[in-house]
């Protein structure tokens, strides 16, 4: 979605319209996605197909686009109608939809778990009828199940379409609204400096720190410990989001340490009556003088910070599993959620938003605490957490499908950043365990799972257990070290007089796996190991 709040204008698809929330939301498709989407468009060509043969006029991926004013908005929405049916006296709108589930199945179930596929289509009725020159309409979804290809047709009423696209106005509008009270609350930021007086070298590195972001996507910032970083990069920061430069701050670190430093060091810079931070050389206009009703010590406009912590602190659950199936603070969420009266999280300021707060109100409103941090991040001017939310493809789901998230327009900070190497390195690798294997095979057995999953699954699991590191046989003599004693030399025996012996057969060698191993134990693995019966 592309917003501007000072035209008061936006554009988006059909598609961002009908599922957009402000509320919780269930999540993606995750790795489903891709087979999902080409299996879906296979099923679309197919009906296609089936579609042209019944009727010679149909048409497919049809363009619509229309603009809609609402309570001082401008929105243009753009979409592709499935199929355009031709009738005697009107013409019908399509939308294909592949599902999991079985289908055939009530009506009210599919509406209860899909409500944005009804809410697509009503706003593709919504967008045709503002031609007057188009003629009469109805609407139809077409579930059709994936693995057996059974489909179910259901119609949408015009009262219920209409309800619907109204619902989502009002959603869109609603979060325009707070975006725009939330520039409002950018541009009259006053905050004071990190420190009373300018420490040694700090004289001119606000200057040289913002002149340089201004020039530059990318500026590399070193100091020694104790030169007071922090401090010196939030007032560039906040400097730079009241001049319009930026419109949100994503402050990451990699300790919960710094995490809560840097909380209590914005919370400090912008709350109470101080004088007013500005950039020396900085070109960019200061903040209308106070009026004399107004005097510098009231207090000034706070920023509004959010400090993300993991799921697992959020969670209070008697235990930690995280499953919409299993957990009561997570089922029936979405419709739970506009009376549990937590959307005072990002309506109000002056709300507290630590994790003891949060955790008390979820756990009184029966709503997973997570839930307040994922629905009023979107709101929020600064954003502090960990590394893994930007970079780790497990996290940064958390700040990517936040609605009006702008990556030109967010100032990432890293701090630590010698962290960083490494800790991204962890997040994108993987590890495999053949205990784990081996309980998912014992569960998969127990579940009667087909035989051809579970054979591959024992291949599996018995790769791992080769790979597993096994007791060295041969160790490798110790190298002398530098003043370490020679070892002691083995004591002279007294000749013995030759004696006549029975030759002994020489012993068989191993076999050659047994050989390899052998060697392999005494060396490192310069190739992958084998699997030693």
């Amino acid at each position: 979605m592309d917003y501007d709040l000072d035209q008061r204008t936006a554009r988006l698809s059909v598609g961002e319209f009908a599922d957009f929330t402000v509320g919780p939301r269930e999540g993606g498709d995750g790795n489903s996605g891709l087979w999902r989407a080409q299996l879906g468009a296979q099923w679309h060509r197919e009906l296609h197909a089936q579609a042209a043969a019944e009727d010679p006029a149909a048409t497919f991926e049809v363009t619509i686009e229309g603009r809609v004013f609402h309570r001082g908005w401008t929105l243009t929405l753009q979409g592709r109608i499935d199929q355009r049916l031709t009738r005697a006296d009107h013409v019908i709108l399509r939308e294909i939809k592949t599902v999991t589930r079985p289908v055939p199945a009530p009506a009210d179930e599919l509406r209860a778990d899909y409500p944005s596929y009804f809410a697509q289509l009503a706003t593709y009725l919504a967008l045709h009828r503002l031609d007057p020159a188009a003629p009469r309409a109805s609407g139809e979804l077409l579930f059709v199940e994936t693995g057996t290809g059974l489909a179910q047709t259901i119609p949408l009423a015009a009262t219920e379409g209409d309800a619907l696209f109204r619902v989502r106005l009002g959603r869109i509008t609603e979060f325009l609204d707070l975006r725009q009270r939330a520039r409002l609350r950018l541009r009259g930021l006053r905050f004071h400096p990190a420190f009373p007086s300018p420490r040694p070298g700090q004289e001119t590195t606000r200057a040289e720190l913002g002149a340089a972001l201004a020039a530059r996507r990318h500026v590399a910032f070193e100091a020694p410990t104790g030169f007071g970083k922090t401090g010196v990069l939030l007032e560039v920061a906040l400097d730079a989001l009241r001049a319009g430069h930026f419109t949100r701050l994503v402050y990451l670190t990699s300790k919960s340490t710094g995490q809560l430093q840097v909380r209590a060091t914005l919370q400090r810079m912008t709350t109470g009556g101080q004088p007013t931070c500005h950039l020396k050389g900085d070109t960019s206009p200061a903040p209308p003088p106070a009026s004399p009703a107004t005097s510098v010590t009231s207090p000034a406009p706070a920023v509004a910070l959010w400090h993300v912590r993991n799921k697992a602190e959020h969670c209070v659950n008697h235990t930690f599993h995280c499953v919409r199936d299993s957990c009561a603070y997570l089922a029936d969420v979405e419709a739970r959620w506009p009376a549990s009266g937590l959307s005072r999280f990002y309506l109000f300021d002056d709300q507290p938003r630590d994790l003891a707060s949060l955790r008390a109100a979820g756990r009184e409103a029966r709503i997973c605490p997570y839930e307040i941090t994922r629905t009023a991040l979107a709101f929020q001017d600064v954003w502090i957490g960990d590394y893994n939310y930007v970079f780790a493809p497990r996290n940064r789901r958390l700040f990517a499908d936040q609605p009006g998230w702008n990556p030109a327009e967010t100032l990432l900070v890293i701090d630590e950043a010698h962290n960083l190497p490494a800790r991204v390195a962890d997040a994108h690798s993987h590890v495999a365990r053949a205990t784990e294997a081996r309980a998912v095979l014992a569960e998969l057995d127990h579940l009667r799972a087909p035989r051809a999953f579970i054979r591959d699954w024992e291949t599996y699991t018995l790769l791992l257990t080769g790979l597993t590191p096994h007791r060295r046989r041969y160790r490798p003599c110790p190298r002398r070290r530098p003043g370490r004693r020679p070892p002691t030399p083995r004591r002279a025996t007294p000749p013995h007089p030759p004696r006549l012996r029975r030759p002994r057969p020489r012993p068989r060698r191993p076999p050659l796996a047994r050989r390899r191993s052998r060697g392999l134990a005494c060396r490192s693995f310069s190739r992958p190991p084998r699997l030693v019966p």
